[in-house]
This record gives C-alpha cells, sequence and structure tokens, in this order.
C-alpha cells in the first residue's frame, strides 16, 4: 500500500535516495582515470589493473538482485543504511591497501555495499509514491545518469590533486550527508521478523545457483575477447539448467494453498521465472534493456577511439564531441517522464526505439568528411533516444514487478544493464581488435543496428493483441 507522504518530504526522501544509488556509477566510472596511478604505485600491468574494473562489475552484477531480495524480506531501510555503512567502510580502506590483491578485493565489498542503494531505494520509492513515479524515477535516473558521465571528468580532477587515493575519499561526504538524511527521511521498516523465520524464507539454494549461473556466464563473456574459456559456458549452462529445476520444486512448494495449510512462512523462489517469462513478464525488459545499454555503451566507448585513431583529434576534443551524447541523455530525461505519466510507457519506449534504430543506421553513413556539428547532432539524437528508451524500460519494469520482490526484481534490471556493458566491450574488441578505421566504424554501426531492429520486432510482437479462445 503506498503511504502518502507531504511533497516536501517526497523530494527530501527521492533526493536521499538518489544521493545513495549515485555511489555505484561514479565509482564505476571514476577508476577509469585512475588505473595509471595505481598501476605504478603496485607495479602491475594493465591487464591486471583492469580487474578493478572487472571485479567491480561482476559483484555489482551478482550483488544487487541478492540484496534486493534481502530487502524485500528484512527491510530496505535497513539494507540502504547498511549499504552506506560498507560502502564507508571500503572507502576508508581503500587509500590504505597493503597490496593490489587488497584493493581489489575492498572494490568488491565497495561494489557490494553500492549494490545494495538501488534496489532499496527503489522499493522505498514504489512503497511511498502514488501519481507521478515515472518522474520520481526520473529524478533517480538523473543522479544516476550524472554521476556515470561526469565520473570519469570528477575522477580526472581527483586523481591530479591528491592521487588515485581521492576518488575513495571522495565518496565519505557523499555517505555522511546521505546517512544523515536516511535517518531522518526514510519510513521506517516493520519489525523485522526473527532470523530462523527469514532464512527460511530465503531460496538459499536458489540464491547460490543464480550467483554461479551469472558469474559463469559474465566470466564467458569477458573471456571472449582472448582465450575463450569455455568450461566457464559449460558450468553457466549447468547452473542455469539446475537453477531452473531448484525454482520451480520451490514455488511448487510455496504455493498459496500449501501456505495457508501449513501456518508457517514458507521458503519463496529467489527467481520466479513464472513471473519473469512470457510477453507479460520481466523477462523481456531486461532482454531490452541489455540491448539499449550494448548500443549506448558501444558508442559511448567506442566511438572516442574511433575520434582520435582515425580522424585525429585529442583526447580533449573527442570527449568534447561526444557530450551531446551523454549530456542530452541526461536532460531527456524529465520531459521523458513527464510524456510517460501522460502517454504511457509503452508509446515512450517505442519511440524512443524508433529513432535508436535510426542514430544507429545513421552511423552506417557516416563519412570522414562529415563536419563535427553534422557527427555531434547524430550523437544528440542517440543520447536523447537512450535517456527517454532506459526511463520507459525502468518504468515498465517497476510497473510489471509485483509489489514485494520490487527490490529484487530492480536488482535484475540492473544486473541485465551490467550483461549489456560487457557485451558492448566484447563487441568493440571483436570489431576493433585488427584496424580501428571507418569501415570498423561501419561494422560496429550494422551491429548495432541490427541489435535495435530485433528489439523493434520484439516490441511489435509485444504490442499485437492476444488471441482468446472461443468455446
Amino acid at each position: 500500500m503506498t503511504e502518502k507522504r507531504r511533497p516536501g518530504l517526497q523530494w527530501r526522501l527521492l533526493g536521499t535516495i538518489g544521493l545513495g544509488t549515485l555511489l555505484n556509477p561514479l565509482n564505476s566510472s571514476m577508476i577509469a582515470v585512475a588505473l595509471i596511478d595505481i598501476r605504478l604505485t603496485f607495479d602491475v600491468g594493465f591487464a591486471s589493473a583492469s580487474w578493478l574494473i572487472a571485479s567491480y562489475y561482476l559483484a555489482s552484477a551478482v550483488g544487487q538482485p541478492l540484496l534486493g531480495r534481502l530487502g524485500d524480506l528484512i527491510g530496505r531501510r535497513r539494507v540502504f543504511l547498511v549499504g552506506l555503512a560498507v560502502v564507508a567502510v571500503a572507502s576508508s580502506a581503500a587509500p590504505f591497501a597493503p597490496s593490489f590483491a587488497a584493493l581489489v578485493a575492498i572494490r568488491i565489498l565497495q561494489a557490494l555495499g553500492t549494490s545494495a542503494l538501488f534496489p532499496s531505494g527503489l522499493g522505498i520509492v514504489r512503497s511511498t509514491h502514488g501519481p507521478g513515479q515515472a518522474r520520481a524515477l526520473g529524478v533517480l535516473s538523473v543522479f544516476a545518469s550524472t554521476s556515470a558521465a561526469i565520473g570519469p571528468t570528477i575522477g580526472g580532477y581527483l586523481v591530479a590533486w591528491g592521487g588515485w587515493q581521492a576518488i575513495f575519499i571522495v565518496n565519505l561526504p557523499i555517505i555522511v550527508l546521505c546517512g544523515s538524511l536516511a535517518l531522518l527521511t526514510l519510513p521506517r521498516d516493520a519489525v523485522a521478523a526473527p532470523v530462523r523465520v527469514t532464512m527460511r524464507r530465503l531460496d538459499l539454494p536458489g540464491a547460490a545457483l543464480f550467483v554461479l549461473t551469472a558469474l559463469s556466464a559474465l566470466w564467458w563473456l569477458m573471456s571472449l575477447t582472448g582465450q575463450v574459456a569455455w568450461p566457464a559456458l559449460v558450468a553457466a549452462v549447468l547452473a542455469a539448467a539446475g537453477l531452473i529445476v531448484v525454482e520451480r520444486r520451490v514455488r511448487r512448494q510455496a504455493s498459496p494453498d500449501k501456505a495457508a495449510s501449513s501456518g508457517a512462512a514458507l521458503t519463496e523462489p529467489f527467481l520466479d521465472f513464472a513471473a519473469l517469462g512470457g510477453r507479460g513478464g520481466l523477462l523481456p525488459i531486461y532482454a531490452m534493456n541489455a540491448a539499449v545499454n550494448i548500443v549506448f555503451y558501444a558508442i559511448f566507448f567506442g566511438v572516442p577511439s574511433y575520434l582520435q585513431s582515425t580522424a585525429g583529434q585529442s583526447p580533449a576534443a573527442a570527449g568534447l564531441t561526444m557530450l551531446p551524447l551523454a549530456s542530452l541523455s541526461v536532460l531527456i530525461t524529465p520531459v521523458s517522464a513527464r510524456l510517460i505519466d501522460r502517454y504511457g510507457a509503452g508509446v515512450v519506449l517505442r519511440s524512443g526505439t524508433l529513432l535508436l534504430a535510426g542514430g544507429c543506421a545513421g552511423m552506417l553513413v557516416l563519412q570522414e568528411t562529415w563536419p563535427i556539428a553534422a557527427l555531434g547532432a547524430l550523437l544528440g539524437l542517440l543520447g536523447m533516444a537512450n535517456g527517454a528508451v532506459s526511463l520507459a524500460l525502468q518504468t515498465a519494469m517497476y510497473d510489471t514487478a509485483a509489489g514485494p520482490t520490487i527490490g529484487s526484481a530492480a536488482g535484475l534490471f540492473q544486473t541485465s544493464r551490467y550483461v549489456g556493458t560487457m557485451l558492448a566491450s566484447t563487441l568493440l574488441a571483436l570489431t576493433f581488435g585488427q584496424e580501428l578505421d571507418l569501415t570498423a566504424l561501419h561494422t560496429l554501426a550494422a551491429v548495432l543496428t541490427a541489435v535495435m531492429v530485433l528489439v523493434l520486432v520484439g516490441l511489435v510482437v509485444a504490442a499485437r493483441p492476444r488471441r482468446r479462445d472461443h468455446p
């Protein structure tokens, strides 16, 4: 049931949750400009240093649905505050890491702490906001998108000022402010059930199989650019098969009839495949979210590399050329929120996807003779389309997920985003691996156009009315 809260308090609550949710994307992007300094400090190669990025993505992809589910069971305010405390501990310890391995472990701890914030915060929004929920989601999206976009810039100034240690220290004032506001504004959780009851409701075998499936699959994806880890793929398939079997059994045992007859709290499936599958389920939304992030991050990281290696731009000039992609993706969010509240997420999703496909197709005809302004306009179109589609997908997930499980649903939504990010990195390595020229960029654009066409086909199929059986 949605609680009624004063408008001023609603905005303070959104600001509090927004401060928490920005920590994950901010820390995932700031590290990019600190790798060289870290390599010099610990005398490690680039391949080793890249684990600071990969481990963060892996821990976030697995941790968000797990901690979201935990928030659903024991209280979202509790999990949010504990997550902030974990990030504070990790951020305080990182500058004093005695070795590179210790720093990687601290980064994993930091990722797990930040992973508690988005799903718990979204669950709190679900319980406190009634009309205008798309605008509330838009506010959180602006926090996350802005922090990810400006993370490298902030990180660059911090590293120049205080070394790589500064990108961890900067979290502390944000955590103190967010924690203080959280204690004042976040609604109190209900009295927690005894640990024994909570552990009975938590599907530990299902959660363990999900972790094994996700880690194995992501490991395999990361290996596609080098020596392919086929055992990881086999492990992912076997773990996924076991997960399906276990979750179906748990779901049968947790049926309402059995719950009523036993009078006790029954184990609830970690992943309810009945809710995930089908045209009205969450799985198509997750698949679209992964596809959209493949497109966005392939362009976000690929085009600057092309501009510097082929067009001869400096890093600063390439960054300026990319500004419309990131900035308009953020600026379009409030407009998209109003359109979603008025016309529904489906209309904005279909329109934005069409524009995104058109922008990818536009890159197919890109020529070296194009003026920078024309490329900037194309990137601006892609940025606006991405911002609209991302918010529409988030709203669709929010509307589709059942209230009691919104935390785990939001966590899985973020996991699908990380899957798209890693697939984008793999795609860039495959298309730009031999020679980074205009032909390689056109190849990338062709693949991205094909991805968006598949998404459009999926939307058309989903929009078709279902047949009704007649006697």
